[in-house]
């Protein structure tokens, strides 16, 4: 396997590079270590159609979160459930693309981040509007030792009146890394690049593909209104630090 493990972490070195995204709006990210092998997130989008040249308002925006867990010690994707492993993207040509799957606990049908299933949401999540930042919180841990946690968060309009309805608002890219005995460091974090935005859109589909068979409704379908890319974007630091 150690030549499976050498090729994930040559993929995983190049995780930062990339065309950098143009959010609508702004993402103001925080994460500390919680001492059971993971992280607190905290993740805040206030949405501003201007940044990305749209014209609307929303009141309703909630996100989208995908995430990928690699054990670097074998190169094997990790998943806290089987309903996670069952829609997780493999076989694609491009590596950073595969072992994303959007994150829902089980035994919910909807796949916008804590969403429950009669449409309200969690505690965790506090949905925002032209005015209100949203509010994403989440606290993945209990990770075995090597292993790599790493996520995009993507908020989204869902307010039916709005011209942004089904909009993608943006891309935020976090990271973070179980040492040997368990410890983590503050997580890493950047605007998401043109992969990033790209496996957003192939989870969001694998999600489609598999709703019926796990019970899950249907994503509709999404605009990029963040489809911009800043030129001459490069690679930024891609471990936890």
């Amino acid at each position: 396997m150690k030549t499976v493990a050498t090729a994930v972490l040559a993929t995983l070195i190049g995780v930062g590079c990339g065309q950098q995204t143009i959010p609508c709006g702004t993402f103001t990210f925080s994460g500390s270590p919680d001492g059971n092998r993971g992280e607190i997130i905290n993740n805040s989008f206030a949405f501003n159609p201007n940044a990305c040249s749209a014209t609307c308002t929303c009141n309703q925006v909630a996100y989208i979160q995908i995430v990928r867990i690699i054990d670097t010690s074998t190169g094997n994707f990790l998943s806290p459930s089987t309903d996670q492993t069952n829609r997780e993207v493999t076989g694609d040509p491009d590596a950073t693309q595969n072992g994303w799957a959007v994150d829902r606990i089980d035994n919910r049908v909807w796949g916008y981040y804590g969403r429950n299933n009669d449409g309200s949401f969690a505690s965790y999540l506090t949905p925002g509007s032209s005015t209100t930042p949203a509010v994403l919180g989440d606290e993945p841990s209990g990770w075995p030792d090597n292993s790599w946690f790493d996520a995009v968060d993507v908020p989204v309009c869902l307010d039916a009146d709005s011209k942004c309805l089904n909009g993608l608002l943006g891309y935020d890219y976090w990271l973070f890394a179980v040492e040997q005995g368990g410890g983590t460091q503050t997580p890493f974090n950047e605007i998401g690049v043109d992969w990033n935005r790209d496996a957003v859109d192939k989870s969001i589909a694998r999600w489609n593909v598999t709703a019926g068979a796990l019970g899950k409704n249907q994503f509709p379908t999404f605009n990029r209104l963040s489809n911009q890319l800043v030129s001459g974007s490069g690679c930024a630091i891609s471990r936890a630090s």
